[in-house]
């Protein structure tokens, strides 16, 4: 599939995403597979954190809540994310591959690292819903400063450790257990916030389009965009991407074009 090119800056800056282990190696290594997809997944966080730090700036006052309720769905998405790997995935894979043991505490304590200034950022979203406190988007710009470089980090590492585990030689393991937490983080979820946020921040043209992410069946992005994305029908104008993952032009230099 060709990648589309969206007008003006995308959010692919100012925090680079990451390449896959697909890109170079088969996707027919269970291994390969699992490590890409986490790549793509986390690629969606990236996506999404770029276009609120690029976009925050523009924000004129009558998008203020809308914006931060998409602010909001961006930190649900990555608590709920390590949240899971740490209740689920993490412990499958050292219960299950004996030689995999202790060889994820690095990744679980970097959760810590980056927690407090992500819990800085959830507050001042909910505070700025409530009306508590004003938009400032310099203030959240610091707020995502103060976090970044750890996370990125954090995001980048993850990849690399679950690519250590094909040295083991369990791989077909390794895919259950990545098929048996998917099917349990989607019981978690906040359909109405993390569908659409994630959606319309999958990149499907991402390394050629070669990726079969996300699984999904293909009636998925008509629910999501005609039902699931109501609820908060007005915040998901700042996302990357279309429902079917085609890369857009970014909110902000569009309203500028009307």
């Amino acid at each position: 599939m060709p990648s589309s090119k969206p007008e003006g800056v995308w959010a692919d800056q100012p925090f680079q995403l990451l390449e896959t282990p697909g890109k170079t190696r088969s996707l027919t290594n269970p291994t390969v597979y699992v490590a890409s997809h986490m790549a793509l997944v986390h690629n969606t966080f990236i996506r999404a954190l770029n276009t609120i730090y690029l976009q925050a700036p523009h924000i004129p006052p009558t998008e203020n809540h809308s914006f931060l309720i998409y602010c909001q769905a961006w930190s649900a998405l990555l608590s709920l994310h390590h949240k899971t790997e740490e209740a689920l995935l993490f412990p499958a894979l050292e219960a299950r591959i004996p030689s995999a043991k202790g060889i994820l505490t690095t990744n679980v304590s970097q959760h810590e690292d980056f927690h407090d200034g992500l819990e800085k950022f959830e507050r001042y979203c909910a505070e700025g819903i409530e009306g508590k406190v004003e938009f400032d988007a310099k203030k959240l710009q610091d707020m995502i400063d103060g976090f970044a470089e750890t996370l990125m980090k954090h995001l980048a590492g993850e990849i690399e450790t679950l690519m250590s585990l094909d040295g083991f030689g369990m791989g077909e393991e390794v895919m259950k257990i990545h098929e048996e937490y998917e099917v349990q983080v989607r019981k978690n979820i906040d359909a109405a916030k993390i569908a659409p946020l994630t959606l319309l921040n999958t990149d499907k043209t991402f390394e050629g389009g070669e990726h079969p992410y996300p699984v999904m069946p293909w009636f998925v992005p008509y629910v999501v965009k005609y039902i699931l994305s109501r609820k908060y029908a007005g915040a998901w104008k700042f996302g990357c991407c279309d429902y079917w993952g085609q890369p857009r032009t970014l909110w902000m230099h569009r309203v500028r074009e009307q």
